[in-house]
């Protein structure tokens, strides 16, 4: 019996042993991505730095120094944290580059004038996968991380009564890092009524060969942003009111509250999303959050101050449980919101974007 009984407490201590590892290892690593804006006081000239930091807010390091006159934009994590990509522009256009998490070999990684933008690295590969604008036509095209092989890999075609300039956004990649989900929009051409039509297609980055998933016309032409769950079975539009679909049924549903820049958690479950509240100048928003299915709503944020808004939801934590936002008052700041026991706090000082936070 006493046997036994060391034999449990030999394995209780094992166990606590191997969980402490474990958060250890998911903290060690963890990191945001983020940009902060420097302004020359001789000419007003701004530009961009790029940082990563831990999300207590410690280790915070410096990937790519200012440049002034360019912006640094878009960044998101390769698939083991190694590297980041990210957009540049300036007034020549825009381009790719990646760097390493210790700040060293910035290179760039694509060239042409396609102005290069919204880059996202596939999640098992060395594959980044972007949107290539061209005057008014946007592509799907890929990449190397090494900067070999860029080339288009689709380009969507034009609905009968849309306009010729066609928006595309890449929702994410599958699972399997085959193939990108993208959404494309476009206003009705010609008078009104005015509509916003919208097509969800999966491209199979090898051959190029698209499946369109939904296609969707809204009575109006707000540019309607679409989110869609990791699985990639459905999706969330913005708007007024917000509006869930279904891919395998091609379906939309209003959702009980309009809002913006909606962001799922990993677990599918959870919809972020950013809500003014107002309706004229001064603006500010707050941030919520609700189920696909339009249940659950909730305020994460309740502040009245016009001086203090939020401006995106950026990322979640890999656990669903805290929400990455930025937030404009005195400054620019990434704010946490942890929905645990409903507390908030100010990461760092600066900007980030969707898929800004990688977890190991």
């Amino acid at each position: 019996m006493k046997t036994n009984k060391l034999a449990g407490s030999i394995c209780a201590l094992l166990l606590t042993a191997l969980g402490a590892s474990s958060a250890f290892a998911q903290s060690s690593t963890a990191s945001i991505l983020f940009t902060r804006t420097l302004y020359r006081a001789v000419d007003g000239t701004h530009g961009s730095q790029l940082y990563r930091v831990r999300p207590s807010g410690s280790d915070l390091a410096l990937l790519m120094p200012v440049t002034y006159g360019t912006d640094i934009t878009a960044s998101s994590w390769s698939p083991t944290g190694a590297s980041a990509v990210f957009e540049v522009r300036n007034s020549d256009g825009t381009q790719l580059y990646v760097v390493d998490r210790q700040g060293s070999s910035p290179r760039q990684i694509t060239s042409g004038a396609s102005r290069p933008e919204q880059p996202l690295w596939a999640p098992n590969s060395g594959t980044i996968a972007y949107v290539a604008t061209n005057r008014r036509i946007q592509c799907l095209g890929t990449v190397r991380a090494n900067g070999m092989n860029q080339h288009i890999v689709f380009c969507p075609p034009t609905q009968p009564g849309t306009a010729l300039n066609l928006s595309l956004s890449i929702a994410r990649w599958t699972t399997d890092g085959n193939s990108v989900l993208v959404a494309v929009g476009a206003e009705q051409g010609g008078l009104e009524p005015e509509k916003w039509y919208s097509n969800v297609y999966r491209v199979n980055v090898s051959t190029g060969a698209a499946v369109e998933l939904a296609n969707q016309v809204f009575d109006s032409d707000q540019i309607r942003k679409l989110a869609i769950s990791p699985d990639g079975t459905h999706g969330v539009y913005d708007g007024d009111p917000l509006y869930s679909i279904d891919f395998a049924s091609n379906t939309v549903t209003a959702l009980p509250v309009g809002g913006y820049d909606p962001v799922y958690a990993p677990d599918g479950r959870k919809v972020a999303f950013l809500r003014n509240e107002t309706n004229g100048s001064p603006y500010y928003s707050n941030v919520y959050l609700i189920h696909p299915d339009g249940s659950h709503l909730r305020q994460l944020t309740s502040d009245a101050n016009p001086l203090l808004t939020y401006t995106a939801v950026a990322d979640w934590s890999w656990d669903s449980t805290r929400v990455l936002v930025d937030q404009v008052g005195d400054d620019r700041w990434l704010h946490m919101i942890d929905l645990r026991d409903n507390s908030a706090r100010n990461v760092t000082k600066g900007t980030a974007a969707e898929y800004a936070w990688f977890h190991p």
